[in-house]
């Protein structure tokens, strides 16, 4: 499974009056709505369209995204800004959803060497410009999985804390309590795509699907490679990593969900190869979907053969607990999303929303996912 986010050239359709706003316009990318400047564009026009969760690179074009820095200058160049504030999100602008942003190509500061390569609608050009998607931190740093309401601490407390974060800043990146481990095994790094970017491959009407909730948390890997193919009953290990590494064994929440979930590793051993895909957690502000203090939640989404290159769905593995299921029978794409994208979660003892819904294909191998304007907009905040 994998979403490219990418970045595309776009010919701007219909543009409409801002119910709200004087100033404001409103135009349609796919099945995104997108609030621009009275008079930015106008229709046939070429564009880039950069999807919400896409970071933005640190240029002139982009700078107004940021606004202007107030933090201190080095020596040699401007202190980066944080990928989360050059994060693009859903915003809502006088009332109307804006999801993603709309660039006109005279803004961009094209090199004339590449001007080529956005002339031809459909072009992905997020390599080119330095558009990435964005990671929150918990998948590339350590987190103790705390779901209190406490901000994460800015500057660390102690000596070894202090040295630590230094050699992060110098550009080890792995500088932290659980280390990312090298590992010689394939492993697929999973994401969902987005009902909304879903043109060429998405359900047909009326094609029986089952929908669950999108869990808000951050997606793990567990598997345990035996060390000897040839002896099923010999040693072997058991990894666990986050969305983009595997993890040395430490604190951080990933490591803290299998310990406190053994039900996990006892799967995996019994399943050696297999990669289990969960959504652990807490670890974002606000979502402890029931946890107490110190607790931690699993909920296993997908497994992946290596042997086979195959996928199957984990309910039948007996793994602690599965997304809530909100709806299974016929797709009709505005019903369902209307219907279930927003609300509170459904997981038992959670007093929050929920962050959208997944959608699953009950005839082939197909997963879409549809995040909430509401989330995506309290998320940004």
């Amino acid at each position: 499974m994998s979403d490219t986010h990418e970045v595309k050239v776009v010919r701007v359709g219909g543009i409409l009056p801002h119910p709200n706003a004087d100033k404001l316009q409103l135009t349609m990318v796919g099945g995104f709505q997108i609030v621009i400047g009275k008079g930015q564009f106008k229709e046939g026009d070429l564009a880039v369209y950069i999807q919400p969760d896409s970071v933005v690179p640190q240029t002139d074009p982009f700078r107004f995204i940021w606004g202007n820095s107030t933090e201190p200058q080095s020596v040699t160049e401007p202190i980066p800004v944080p990928a989360k504030r050059r994060r693009i999100t859903v915003k809502r602008l006088r009332k109307e959803y804006s999801e993603g942003l709309l660039m006109p190509l005279d803004s961009l500061q094209i090199p004339d060497n590449q001007l080529h390569l956005f002339t031809t609608e459909g072009t992905d050009v997020a390599a080119l410009l330095g558009v990435t998607r964005y990671v929150p931190e918990v998948d590339v740093e350590d987190t103790n999985g705390d779901q209190s309401a406490a901000p994460k601490r800015k500057y660390p407390k102690t000596l070894k804390g202090w040295f630590f974060y230094a050699l992060y800043r110098l550009g080890f990146k792995s500088a932290r309590k659980s280390y990312a481990m090298e590992v010689n095994f394939p492993a697929p790094v999973y994401d969902v795509n987005a009902l909304k970017n879903a043109t060429r491959v998405t359900f047909r009407d009326g094609e029986m699907v089952t929908v669950t909730e999108k869990i808000h948390g951050s997606n793990a890997r567990f598997v345990f490679i035996l060390d000897d193919e040839k002896n099923p009953l010999g040693p072997g290990k058991f990894y666990v990593g986050s969305h983009y590494q595997w993890k040395a064994m430490g604190d951080g929440v990933f490591w803290k969900a299998a310990d406190q979930h053994p039900e996990i590793q006892a799967w995996c051993v019994q399943n050696p190869g297999k990669i289990l895909y969960a959504e652990v957690g807490p670890t974002q502000k606000g979502y402890n979907y029931g946890c107490g203090q110190g607790e931690t939640f699993v909920f296993p989404f997908d497994v992946y053969d290596p042997s086979t290159s195959e996928w199957y769905w984990p309910g039948n593995v007996g793994v602690s607990d599965t997304a809530p299921v909100l709806y299974s029978g016929p797709f009709y794409p505005k019903d369902i999303v209307a219907t279930f994208v927003d609300g509170m979660s459904v997981v038992p003892n959670a007093t929050h929303m929920r962050e959208g819904i997944v959608i699953h294909s009950r005839e082939r191998r197909l997963k879409l996912k549809v995040v909430s304007n509401k989330f995506y907009e309290g998320d940004s905040k």
